[in-house]
């Protein structure tokens, strides 16, 4: 008993994988590659099998491949993203092109990088233990809907923030912006008169309706310390607010 209970403790420690490929030989170098480290591997040949492991397990990251038979890979990163129990999930897409249409379906998926094959074990053990950290690293965010512009070299645009956390903010944006595009993002807090202005990178995109709009994720990549304690401070209260919850 003594046993068992030791081993759930180093099991519940582990950060969980998904490995989505119709190709076998893939899935199992890959398996091997990431097993050497503190990972638990989860695999799967298929989107829809891909979906379910997802739903169920809420793995720490996800390696999906672009091109599968049935549902492509990009078809199963937006799902994710669609849904609110997945939509946290980093999704690392893989493909066999470095860049042309195979590099802009995947950033237009929604994913949050993308690899080429054939993958080296450091390259792909280094892009696994970046997502995770940025999960770990994770601010408290709020449901909100607050009036923002979005400024870029090409566009002005008036728009509506839906989550917001002093890391990051979901926008609605219909079409959403390229992944990787820099914008200057202004808005104002309730009950707050100044505003506050950041320097963001779109960094994922939900491309069909669902608990929100049309939109993009944005990361917050320069902001005064002022306006990151403001931020912080205003969204720590209104997760206790009963009006925003």
């Amino acid at each position: 008993m003594e046993t068992r209970r030791k081993l759930n403790e180093v099991l519940l420690k582990k950060k969980q994988l998904l490995l989505v490929d119709d190709v076998k030989l893939f899935l199992h170098l890959s398996k091997a590659m990431l097993s050497r480290e503190d990972f638990i591997v989860h695999t799967a040949i298929n989107g829809e099998e891909a979906l379910d492991i997802a739903r169920k397990y809420k793995p720490d990251a996800i390696l999906l491949d672009l091109y599968m038979p049935g549902m492509n890979g990009d078809e199963v990163c937006r799902k994710i993203r669609s849904e609110p129990a997945t939509s946290h999930i980093p999704v690392i897409m893989i493909t066999t092109e470095s860049d042309g249409e195979g590099r802009s379906r995947c950033m237009y998926s929604g994913c949050d990088d993308f690899l080429t094959k054939p993958v080296r074990a450091d390259i792909l053990n280094s892009a696994v233990q970046k997502h995770l950290a940025v999960k770990e690293r994770i601010h408290p965010r709020t449901g909100v809907m607050l009036p923002c512009i979005l400024k870029s070299d090409h566009e002005f645009l008036k728009s509506t923030i839906h989550t917001i956390s002093a890391g990051g903010a979901y926008v609605e944006m219909d079409p959403p912006p390229l992944p990787g595009s820099a914008h200057t993002l202004t808005f104002s807090l309730v009950d707050e008169q100044e505003n506050i202005s950041v320097r963001a990178l779109a960094r994922w995109n939900r491309m069909m309706h669902g608990e929100r709009p049309v939109g993009s994720g944005f990361e917050f990549v320069e902001i005064g310390e002022d306006s990151f304690e403001r931020l912080n401070y205003w969204v720590e209260n209104t997760l206790d607010n009963p009006l925003f919850s």
